[in-house]
């Protein structure tokens, strides 16, 4: 490793890095721009005198064009020169891309090993090993990024960082004008929007679901009065044909998908088709169409009519059971206008296709998902927490934007999902398909599950339990693939949230049952309701300024406890001859969960009374999400059976930051000083109970995080089916011992940015 001031690059000759006189030189080169006017002329002077003075194989700057999003390489030395003004980069693209976006250096030892590296074409930059991206910003304003890059492999440092970094700072300003002189010049890259000339070619969003999806675009487009403009025929006689041909198959489609998906998909898919059958046998309902249509009305505008009726009637009724079927009944209009149309797809499917959609129903992305949609790409601000859940259980790619224009494109257009950088391509070259066509096969790839280790053991024999997170039914199926040794969380809210009631006992008995029953004599953890947040119950009622501090999680169930008996009884229905385990989330004091004690208590007598079978024992524990339960996990470990750490939660009100908040969602870190040192303090308290204690959540997932989880202790980790393999894998490749060393240098840790650097370290040694 090379030390600060010398250059390896020329055997037995050791060369200066002038970073003190690149700080003057550059001072003295911005005062140039007054003299030049030829700002391309200027920017080539400024990489040239960096990379001299660094003696750097490739310098660069990217600025940032706000109106189109996008980073264009506007000055290089290293690169090929015809590549300014060509390499364009989208924010979070690849590691330049990826500094702009969270503001901060990142310098990468071996830059193609970075997991946020992605290879331009024909300008052969794989071959520099080093990469070192600083973000120019003044004040809030993204100004674009600075590269450098080497041929040698860790060859940039922290005092290179900071040389950078204050010339980035110096020259923001004027970095800064010469943005805007290009855009008064016309030479800054014009933002692609007319989608008529499907000119739309780069669009940054919001990844919510993530994977890789190719396809052509089916856009869905404002869909009641998209389709209702369509209708100008068909009154009397044969609009009241038309109408009731539409009916019956209407009613035919929703029937076959509820066949479909009765037994893998009940929880979800039976729910919603339900209450639409209903609503389509309701005579009054279709007789109100039919008496429009003979009054002289298109087929169309009666059925737009008539349901427009029904929203306003639902919503208004005062009655929160009536208000819920509103949805139901915009989304049966759409159908019916469909069918209309005469062009629905009966018996074909989305293969190939990625539907663009300002908002979807939850019944729609079910009935695309069993016809392979390969992605979607949804209008930011719509129903991400039901999209986002669903689309993760089925595979589905989804991405979240704000750019309207792509929602007013034409059907038809070639498009590209980058679901891990949250990058849509609109009609992309050949060498990016190609490109991103292996990471494509490579997910998808099936796995040999008798390949798949039954138990998980370290390297020095250590037993190591990996279950699975369960959100629907449908899940179990992978868990069992993946040889899970149990379901670890099964996140029981998703049936409230897709639809519009709360589904009865015996409906969630017979979901619950499917869960314990697929598992056999495997563990099984309930986890009770925990809505609010991002994650909120269709109703208007529910509404709150601050959902994340308010009536979210145990304070809503026990705020509605006829509800969260129903949920018990069933609970412990289901797990008669199981190894049930109920968990209570965003458990906050002992008190709390004393009175789900007591409640579980009554519901075992009730069921016990009836004479109705049920698990009379189960093991009931609480979720350390909270930084008061952290204070009080010693006295939690004492009264409950079992703890979770449930990551998600615990780092956003530890350190205070909404991850779903894009202003300081870049604040959202699992490995800050102050979160691995509550993950500490939570299995040093339990140690003081009986409670065991297990980890759920993103940060269960991070391969450089898990000597740190199981140095201090952790052996239960509960994960997305999909990621058990990877997990067990990597248990495989630790021992104990050098785990408990290395989390103890962590706990000592005290900057985020030196966590960084001693986790970076370590992800690179991994790949």
């Amino acid at each position: 490793m090379h030390r600060f001031g010398t250059d390896t690059t020329c055997p037995g000759e050791l060369m200066r890095k002038d970073n003190v006189d690149l700080i003057w030189s550059i001072s003295e080169l911005s005062s140039l721009l007054e003299r030049r006017t030829n700002t391309g002329q200027f920017l080539q002077d400024v990489v040239e005198v960096i990379a001299d003075h660094l003696r750097s194989d490739v310098c660069s700057i990217y600025l940032y064009d706000e109106e189109a999003d996008l980073l264009v390489l506007r000055a290089t030395k290293g690169l090929a020169a015809e590549s300014v003004g060509r390499v364009k980069l989208g924010l979070g693209e690849g590691i330049t891309g990826q500094a702009l976006k969270e503001l901060r250096p990142i310098r990468e030892a071996e830059a193609t090993k970075s997991p946020h590296f992605k290879a331009v074409p024909d300008i052969d930059e794989e071959q520099y090993e080093s990469f070192l991206a600083v973000p120019i910003k003044r004040g809030m304003n993204r100004i674009g990024v600075m590269v450098l890059q080497h041929r040698q492999a860790d060859y940039f440092d922290i005092h290179d960082t900071r040389a950078i970094q204050a010339i980035a700072s110096h020259l923001a300003a004027t970095l800064e004008n010469i943005e805007i002189l290009m855009e008064i010049h016309g030479q800054r890259e014009p933002r692609r929007i007319t989608p008529e000339k499907g000119d739309l070619t780069v669009v940054n969003g919001k990844a919510v679901s993530e994977g890789i999806a190719m396809g052509t675009s089916v856009v869905f487009g404002d869909r009641m009065q998209q389709l209702a403009r369509s209708g100008k025929v068909g009154k009397g006689s044969d609009g009241i044909e038309r109408f009731r041909t539409a009916l019956s198959e209407t009613l035919r489609q929703l029937e076959v998908l509820q066949d479909e998906v009765q037994d893998e998909l009940e929880d979800v898919a039976s729910l919603i088709f339900s209450s639409h059958l209903l609503m389509l046998n309701d005579e009054e309902f279709s007789g109100k169409m039919e008496d429009a249509i003979r009054g002289g009305a298109s087929v169309e505008d009666a059925v737009t009519e008539v349901v427009n009726q029904y929203v306003t009637l639902f919503s208004s009724s005062g009655n929160a059971r009536v208000e819920e079927k509103a949805l139901d009944v915009k989304d049966l209009g759409h159908r019916l206008l469909r069918n209309l149309e005469g062009k629905d797809d009966d018996t074909g499917d989305y293969r190939g296709q990625i539907v663009v959609a300002t908002e979807l129903y939850p019944s729609e992305l079910v009935r695309v998902a069993l016809q392979h949609v390969e992605g979607l790409i949804l209008q930011e601000g719509g129903m991400t927490a039901h999209i986002s859940i669903l689309a993760r259980s089925f595979d589905i790619p989804v991405i979240l934007t704000s750019e309207s224009a792509i929602f007013s494109m034409k059907s038809g257009t070639s498009m590209l999902l980058d679901g891990h950088n949250g990058i849509i391509y609109c009609d992309p070259e050949p060498r990016l398909l190609e490109r991103f066509k292996d990471t494509l096969d490579a997910s998808t790839a099936e796995i040999d599950s008798e390949k798949i280790p039954e138990h998980t053991h370290t390297m020095c024999g250590q037993r190591v339990y990996v279950m699975a997170n369960i959100n629907i039914v449908h899940d179990v199926k992978a868990a069992l693939a993946a040889r899970a040794d149990g379901v670890g969380l099964y996140r029981s809210e998703f049936p409230f949230i897709v639809r519009n009631n709360f589904p009865s006992e015996e409906e969630q008995y017979q979901i619950y049952r499917k869960v314990a029953g697929a598992m056999g004599e495997r563990e099984v953890v309930l986890r009770t309701l925990d809505v609010g947040g991002d994650k909120v119950l269709p109703h208007p009622r529910l509404a709150e300024a601050n959902p994340f501090l308010g009536y979210r999680g145990i304070r809503f169930s026990l705020g509605n406890p006829d509800v969260f008996k129903e949920q018990l009884r069933a609970m412990l229905r289901a797990g008669v001859d199981s190894r049930l385990s109920i968990m209570v989330p965003m458990i906050s004091s002992v008190d709390e969960y004393q009175s789900v004690r007591q409640l579980v208590d009554e519901c075992i007598g009730e069921l016990s009374a009836e004479g109705i079978a049920h698990n009379g024992h189960p093991q009931l524990g609480a979720m350390i999400e909270l930084p008061s339960a952290v204070e009080t996990v010693a006295e939690l470990s004492r009264a409950a059976d079992f703890l979770s750490i449930g990551t998600n939660d615990l780092v956003m009100y530890t350190l205070g930051v909404d991850r779903t908040n894009d202003y300081v969602s870049g604040l959202y870190k699992h490995y800050h000083p102050a979160v691995l040192r509550s993950m500490q303090r939570i299995l040093s308290g339990a140690r003081k109970g009986t409670a065991s204690v297990s980890i759920c959540g993103n940060a269960a997932t991070d391969p450089v995080l898990l000597p740190f989880f199981l140095g201090i202790g952790l052996r239960r980790f509960s994960v997305e089916p999909r990621e058990i393999l990877r997990l067990k894998e990597h248990i495989g490749q630790l021992s104990v011992k050098e785990a408990e060393e290395q989390a103890a240098h962590m706990l000592h840790i005290d900057t985020i940015r030196e966590m960084e650097e001693f986790l970076g370290v370590h992800r690179a040694e991994q790949q």
